[in-house]
């Protein structure tokens, strides 16, 4: 009965995983696709799905690099924190810069992040 119990549950843990690994390629090819539509929208909810699961979302030098850098892990593309809080708006903006191969091309994008009023991180731009 041990065994049993022991298979089943080694067996849950590896199917949870394989779901997993599936919704994250999933969701990289979501906004990868979003990006070379210039769909703002659909990578807004994909950046915040991302920015979620962080340890902290609050609006810091620190975790914008953990952001690009979780983006980059999950998503096989280059992911990086171009400079905080250096687009001076209201409120001020940073910029991840995003890169990935799409056939013989290389899509580049640069994603703004800004903050609430709460100071979390928020989705606020895509542009070239």
């Amino acid at each position: 009965m041990r065994y049993l119990a022991i298979f089943l549950l080694g067996t849950l843990v590896l199917s949870l995983n394989i779901s997993c690994e599936k919704d994250s390629k999933a969701t990289c090819q979501q906004l990868k696709n979003s990006i070379i539509n210039s769909d703002k929208e659909q990578v807004k909810t994909i950046i915040t799905q991302f920015i979620t699961t962080l340890p902290s979302s609050t609006y810091t030098q620190q975790n914008l690099n953990a952001l690009a850098s979780s983006v980059q892990q999950h998503c096989a593309m280059n992911a990086s924190a171009l400079c905080f809080d250096c687009i001076q708006t209201m409120p001020t903006q940073s910029e991840i810069r995003i890169s990935f191969a799409n056939g013989a091309t290389t899509v580049e994008k640069t994603i703004d992040i800004s903050y609430n009023s709460n100071n979390k991180m928020i989705f606020y731009n895509l542009h070239d």
